[in-house]
């Protein structure tokens, strides 16, 4: 890999990149409530035998099974949540940092710098956005060659017409000195 092509900081757009992973985690998050509430509204109305202490009780299955699905849940909620975090900061990642740079390259482009490279690292995403606007420099690039060339030649054409027509005019002007009384 390119060294110029790496990036230092994991935050490339905090203000994106915090809202992205705050959003992930919210519903990993909200799932996991929403299945204890589930749960509980399913077992509100059924009753389990268990044994506690040598002694056998009758309970709610939502008393029974309530401290066993909140140790569960907070639980998987903590792990999932943290698992969500780095999954979505580096997903995250490989979208800001190639609109950073594009970005960059961008404002450089509207200097009229048209040797950009939008190449970026290869398993960022947005590739094909990438392509696309190499293609479109190398094309402005092309077209922009081609005016030079177009202009060039008509400026050549413009002094080889002004030369020609002011050696017409000094040969008229001689004849008419020569015609003059």
């Amino acid at each position: 890999m390119n060294k110029s092509f790496r990036r230092r900081n994991i935050f490339i757009d905090k203000n994106f990149q915090t809202k992205f992973v705050i959003k992930f985690c919210f519903v990993s998050i909200l799932s996991s409530l929403i299945l204890i509430l589930l749960l509980l509204s399913l077992l509100n109305n059924s009753t389990t035998v268990a044994i506690e202490n040598t002694q056998v009780i009758v309970k709610k299955t939502s008393d029974f099974i309530m401290p066993f699905a909140i140790v569960t849940t907070f639980t998987v909620i903590i792990a999932s949540s943290i698992c969500v975090l780095f999954l979505a900061l580096f997903i995250s990642h490989k979208i800001s940092g190639p609109l950073f740079r594009f970005k960059k390259e961008i404002d450089i482009l509207k200097t009229g710098d048209l040797n950009r490279s939008f190449a970026i690292r290869g398993n960022d995403q947005l590739q094909e956005l990438s392509k696309s606007l190499v293609e479109a420099c190398d094309f402005l690039k092309n077209r922009f060659t081609a005016l030079n060339e177009i202009t060039t030649d008509l400026e050549n054409n413009i002094n080889e017409t002004s030369d020609k027509v002011a050696k017409d005019i000094k040969k008229l002007r001689k004849e008419l000195d020569n015609i003059k009384i």
